[in-house]
């Protein structure tokens, strides 16, 4: 604790008095600077960076201490998004200066008010994971459909704004074919369905610990992924009902040119996820039978006629359907060091058993869900069995 006092002590000093000099010179009182020092005639009132500033040190301040002085799971998500609000937070006062265009407020609130969301998602999935892993897609699910929301409300408030940007600005002028076709304007129903699609396609993080290979690839996949599955959306929706319309019809181009582009566009994400998978088999499917499977190495055991064996097959059966394995890491290591095996062998196979740990059962479950977790616990042990009885060779 003095360790952690003394390594944000001189921080602690130097936000306080970043923090106090803000506060004087620029929220309680005008402070001005003169432009002559770079050609320009006048003077800008400083005054605008009073609050973003503030905001800014306040929330480092904050997530300084909370990283330095406060210990938990939690701890880590509240400083990074302590962190992220601080700048989303003072872009957002800083979208109140006159200079700023109109539509960059609420570009500037969707920011801070996703920042907060994501913070808060952050940590309640912490805490439901420790519950009932189910809780943290739903969670997910949940969390996709209110930045959806923010996300088109924020159009609805931004495309006014920058409709008549685009028109009063000659250098803009070549977005005004796209008003006239109507593609700016339907963008928040679009923002709406791909966050509604995105945030089912979420809920796969239901098969993580499932038992079938395939539901916990689907899980793996789209749950790592989830921002980039939002902008395919996207894209994919807003394309087929609005865009493709104006390609086809308005744009003039030759169609069989923008057919071309689909089927190649289709091709190149079939061969994508062909690929993919087939990379997912050879690292996942057939990897489970490098080592030979479950059934051949209990039959080599099973025919040895090897007392010390036969218990051996005894331990392994013990330890794949209920994890009893210290009797099991005993008789191991004593038959091991019969063989005349390296220590170092030896100890590396052991480590194999001692260092694994069953996936635990939600606090909170479905008798189902115990099922499954049960299954995915002895389909781990048999992995474990299969490469520890991979690894040696007894004579």
């Amino acid at each position: 604790m003095q360790k952690a006092v003394k390594e944000i002590a001189t921080p602690t000093v130097a936000y306080l008095v970043s923090i106090i000099l803000v506060v004087w010179f620029l929220i309680l009182q005008s402070t001005s600077v003169p432009l002559d020092w770079i050609g320009l005639s006048g003077q800008v009132d400083l005054s605008f960076l009073g609050l973003p500033l503030l905001t800014l040190l306040v929330l480092r301040f904050a997530a300084l201490l909370v990283d330095n002085m406060l210990v938990g799971e939690i701890m880590e998500p509240l400083s990074e998004g302590l962190e992220t609000l601080s700048i989303a937070g003072a872009l957002y006062f800083l979208a109140d200066w006159s200079a700023i265009p109109v539509w960059g407020k609420p570009i500037t609130a969707f920011l801070l008010y996703s920042s907060i969301l994501s913070m808060i998602q952050k940590i309640v999935s912490i805490r439901l994971r420790e519950i009932n892993h189910l809780f943290e897609p739903i969670a997910m699910s949940i969390y996709i459909l209110l930045v959806g929301y923010l996300g088109s409300q924020t159009w609805l408030s931004l495309y006014p704004a920058l409709e008549s940007t685009i028109q009063a600005n000659l250098y803009l002028s070549v977005l005004q074919p796209v008003l006239r076709a109507g593609l700016a304007e339907p963008v928040n129903n679009i923002i709406i369905v791909a966050s509604a699609l995105t945030s089912v396609m979420a809920l796969t993080g239901l098969g993580a610990n499932n038992p079938n290979s395939y539901l916990r690839y689907l899980s793996k996949t789209v749950g790592e992924r989830l921002s980039t599955v939002a902008l395919i959306n996207f894209s994919a929706l807003y394309y087929l009902l609005f865009i493709r319309h104006y390609l086809f019809d308005l744009s003039g181009i030759n169609p069989q040119f923008l057919m071309v582009g689909e089927w190649v566009l289709i091709c190149g994400a079939f061969y994508l996820g062909y690929r993919n998978l087939k990379d997912y088999a050879e690292k996942s499917l057939v990897q489970h039978d490098i080592t030979g499977t479950w059934s051949k190495h209990m039959q080599q055991v099973d025919i040895s006629t090897d007392p010390k064996l036969e218990h051996l097959s005894i331990l392994v059966e013990q330890f794949v359907d209920y994890g009893q394995r210290d009797e099991l890491i005993t008789h191991l290591t004593l038959l091991l060091y019969e063989s005349d095996m390296p220590t170092s062998q030896i100890t590396q196979i052991i480590s194999l058993v001692t260092n694994y740990q069953d996936t635990k059962p939600p606090r909170i479950g479905f008798p189902w869900q115990i099922e499954n977790n049960r299954k995915f616990n002895q389909q781990k042990r048999k992995q474990v069995v299969n490469t520890v009885l991979a690894s040696i060779r007894l004579d």
